[in-house]
């Protein structure tokens, strides 16, 4: 992703997202996060957005080494279950230039199947120069 290439409102193509009970019990493995409501009610655990809200994964495009990742965001609105496929939505939602470093704002937002906004991310990224 080059700075100059970035353009702000410019939705991307939707993607697809299954949340399989596989990659679900995988991450939790992986965090260690033994929490047994998240099995016994089938539960997508929050940090979990992280995973499907990816920008790479989204768009296809790499990032350039270098670029750090500063904040992100997530506001939830209905749970996520197991086995849920998300129809995931993105675009640049702002980028701009302050003290010589230039900043890209990255919005997604995952639906779930009944077509209802789950869960958002914001990602503010810093290319390099």
């Amino acid at each position: 992703m080059k700075f100059a290439e970035v353009q702000v409102g410019a939705p991307y193509p939707e993607k697809k997202f299954k949340v399989t009970e596989a990659a679900v019990k995988a991450y939790l493995a992986a965090v260690e996060d033994h929490e047994p409501l998240y099995g016994a009610e089938r539960l997508v655990p929050p940090a979990y957005a992280a995973v499907y809200t990816r920008w790479e994964a989204l768009t296809g495009e790499q990032l350039e080494n270098g670029t750090v990742h500063m904040k992100q965001v997530f506001r939830y609105h209905y749970p996520i279950h197991w086995d849920e496929t998300l129809t995931l939505r993105g675009q640049v939602k702002e980028k701009m230039e302050k003290r010589g470093m230039k900043f890209v704002v990255q919005k997604v937002e995952a639906f779930n199947e009944a077509g209802e906004l789950a869960a958002e991310s914001e990602i503010t990224i810093i290319l390099p120069a």
